[in-house]
């Protein structure tokens, strides 16, 4: 109830509601007096969701003596409500770690102590996203795998380390 309104005066309503799915949202209003006909308004709003990307990084073997392997496993996993694109994953390893091989959601390639993967055009609401770099401890040390992640909707990379313990 506004209660009273002085002839050519005005109220204002506001109200808030929570979107439950995507899509094209519609709202109607109408107000009713006594001494007229009732008024009714509308209002149209798209409710586009957004991504939200977990990045985890897990190493399987930890400690790893030297001359042996263990494979780094990177999970992205779209928490959102919206496709994240072009999410892209770069690894880069330490002095004391080689790169033996990778395989994953997407091809990478090694240049030195970086390996880039192809970005993965979508990653739907509520999927995952895996890919694995097998690292050879070449030298004892306590080393960090250091995963970087970008997508479109992203201002700034998301970073993840994994710390792993190589022994002689």
């Amino acid at each position: 109830m506004l209660g009273s309104v002085a002839p050519g005066g005005s109220a204002d309503v506001t109200f808030r509601v929570r979107a439950d799915q995507l899509g094209r949202k519609v709202s109607n209003a109408t107000v009713t007096c006594a001494c007229s006909d009732p008024a009714t308004a509308m209002c149209e709003t798209e409710v586009e969701g957004i991504p939200a990307i977990l990045l985890e990084v897990v190493d399987v073997d930890d400690p790893v003596p030297v001359g042996s392997n263990t494979t780094y496993i990177i999970t992205v996993t779209n928490q959102g409500s919206l496709a994240a694109e072009n999410v892209t994953i770069t690894c880069n390893l330490e002095s004391q770690q080689e790169h033996v091989s990778n395989s994953g959601a997407t091809s990478g390639s090694a240049s030195g102590r970086t390996i880039n993967f192809a970005p993965l055009a979508s990653l739907a609401p509520k999927a995952k996203a895996e890919w694995r770099v097998v690292v050879k401890a070449v030298a004892a040390g306590d080393v960090r795998f250091a995963v970087n992640m970008t997508s479109k909707r992203l201002t700034r990379p998301v970073e993840e380390t994994e710390a792993t313990n190589l022994y002689e």
